[in-house]
C-alpha cells in the first residue's frame, strides 16, 4: 500500500499543479472586496511549484498516516485545501467558489470512505464533526475574534475531512491549528507589522499536524 500511496500522491499533486493557473483565472473576485486584485495575478511558475510541493507533501503524509479507506477525503484535502491555503497566504482571501467545491467534494469523499470502510457511521461522524467545527468557528466569528467568514466555511469542511477518521483527530486538528495560527501570526507580524493575517494556512496545516501527533502518541504508548 505505501507504493500505491506514493503513486497516487504524485499523480494528484501533478494534477492540481497543472490545473492551478486555470482555476485561479476562473475565480471571480469577492463582491465585498472591491480593491482585491484578480486571482489570476497570482499565477507564476513559483506559485505552481509551491502548490506542487505542498500538495505532494500533504497527500503523501496523509496517505502514509491514515487508514487506506479514508484516502478519498485526504485526496480532496491534499489538493483543494492546500490550494486554498496558498491563495489565502498570498491574498488574505478564501475564494468562495473554491471553498464550496472543496466542501462538496469532501462530502462525496466522506461518503466514499464510509463505503470503503463498510461503516455508515463514518459518514455520520464526519458530518457531525463538520457541523460542530463550523458552529464553533461561527461563534468565534460572531464574537469578533479576528476571523473572516471564509475561515468559518473552511473549518466546517476540514471538520468533515478529519471527522472521517475520528472525532479525536478533529479535536487534535483544531487544537494544533490554533497553536500553528499563533506561530504563523507572530511570523507574519514580524515581517509585515501589526494588522490582520490569514488564518487559512494554519487551519489547513492542523489536520496534518494531528496525524503526526497521533502517530507520536502511539509510538510513545500514550494512545
Amino acid at each position: 500500500m505505501p507504493w500505491v500511496g506514493v503513486a497516487v500522491a504524485v499523480v494528484l499533486s501533478l494534477g492540481i499543479a497543472a490545473c492551478t493557473a486555470t482555476i485561479l483565472r476562473r475565480l471571480p473576485l469577492p463582491p465585498d472586496e472591491p480593491e482585491a486584485l484578480p486571482y489570476a495575478n497570482l499565477v507564476s511558475p513559483r506559485l505552481v511549484l509551491t502548490v506542487l510541493g505542498c500538495s505532494f507533501a500533504a497527500l503523501l503524509g496523509s496517505f502514509l498516516l491514515s487508514p487506506w479507506w479514508s484516502w478519498p477525503v485526504w485526496a480532496v484535502a491534499g489538493t483543494l485545501a492546500v490550494l486554498l491555503a496558498i491563495v489565502d497566504a498570498h491574498t488574505g482571501l478564501l475564494p468562495l467558489r473554491l471553498t464550496r467545491l472543496f466542501g462538496g467534494l469532501a462530502l462525496v469523499a466522506a461518503a466514499a470512505s464510509a463505503w470503503l470502510a463498510g461503516n455508515p457511521a463514518v459518514l455520520l461522524v464526519a458530518v457531525l464533526c463538520g457541523a460542530g467545527a463550523g458552529l464553533l468557528f461561527w461563534l468565534l466569528w460572531r464574537i469578533g475574534g479576528g476571523l473572516g467568514f471564509g475561515d468559518v466555511r473552511l473549518a466546517a469542511v476540514l471538520g468533515v475531512v478529519t471527522g472521517t477518521n475520528s472525532l479525536e483527530l478533529t479535536v487534535w486538528a483544531f487544537l494544533l491549528a490554533g497553536i500553528a495560527g499563533v506561530v504563523w501570526g507572530v511570523v507574519v507580524r514580524l515581517r509585515r507589522g501589526a494588522g490582520p493575517f490569514p488564518y487559512g494556512p494554519a487551519l489547513v496545516l492542523g489536520p496534518y499536524l494531528a496525524l503526526l501527533a497521533q502517530v507520536g502518541l502511539r509510538l510513545a504508548g500514550l494512545s
